[in-house]
């Protein structure tokens, strides 16, 4: 069937048949573009010409988003490597606290830092019942909502949960681009940094482990499907603490 066929052709014939989101589909479609593949023969590809593609990938964590690409478009079964946590230079909450505090952006920023929102979470109110803000829905960037990644409930301060309530809903209603790029700004202008929304929620993760939730604690406010996930964090503040040894040995 898949005879003198390229493989971008394999692959729009593959993917008209799944249900995808758009933003997916365009993924995996810039994955045979970067890889060079779209012209290639599909009876020619073999999981070794692949992998000759994948190594010129120098990132492992996008090496493996290519990785998954390429199964989910051309059916080929590839090894995928296990991703990698991205590790930031984070200021300390207080230091995000007072950059955001007075910026346009408070209300989003605060939902990522004291809730651990992701983007899409924090540019629509959720529910919330006492000091307890249940992530039901999220706004894509195409303004329309949405279930999120992963729903729960996230228990929050008590002075958080009085200041969500009463943010008017209007607040959370800014377009994707419009906060991540003056979160971005805001940042760079109080900061000296760049800061992102992934930030400012690995940041609300961190703090966690700092004042010493357990992973199913940790897995539950970051409503992570699988511990492993949350476990990658402990991983990370361990290496802190070794490096923070390092320094001292042999002095």
């Amino acid at each position: 069937m898949d005879q003198n066929k390229t493989c971008l052709e394999v692959a729009l014939e593959r993917l008209e048949e799944r249900p995808i989101k758009e933003s997916t589909y365009k993924s995996y479609l810039k994955t045979l573009r970067l890889l060079n593949l779209e012209e290639f023969p599909y009876e020619k590809l073999t999981p070794r010409i692949l992998n000759q593609r994948l190594s010129m990938v120098l990132n492992s964590n996008t090496r493996r988003k290519h990785c998954i690409n390429l199964r989910a478009s051309l059916g080929i079964k590839l090894p995928t490597p296990r991703a990698t946590p991205k590790e930031y230079d984070l200021p300390t909450v207080k230091e995000l606290h007072q950059t955001y505090e007075d910026s346009p952006y408070r209300a989003n920023a605060f939902a990522m830092l004291y809730a651990g929102a992701r983007l899409g979470e924090a540019v629509i109110k959720q529910p919330i019942r006492g000091n307890v803000i249940t992530f039901d829905r999220q706004r894509n960037p195409q303004y329309q909502i949405t279930s999120p990644k992963s729903a729960g409930p996230v228990v929050v301060p008590s002075w958080y949960a009085d200041e969500y309530r009463a943010t008017p809903d209007r607040d959370f209603e800014r377009q994707h681009c419009s906060v991540y790029n003056g979160l971005v700004r805001w940042g760079i202008k109080m900061l000296g940094t760049p800061v992102n929304p992934h930030m400012l929620r690995n940041a609300f993760c961190m703090s966690l482990v700092n004042m010493g939730a357990n992973p199913k604690m940790l897995q539950a406010q970051m409503r992570h499907h699988h511990v492993s996930v949350s476990l990658q964090y402990y991983t990370h503040a361990r290496q802190t603490d070794i490096a923070a040894m390092m320094e001292r040995f042999g002095s």
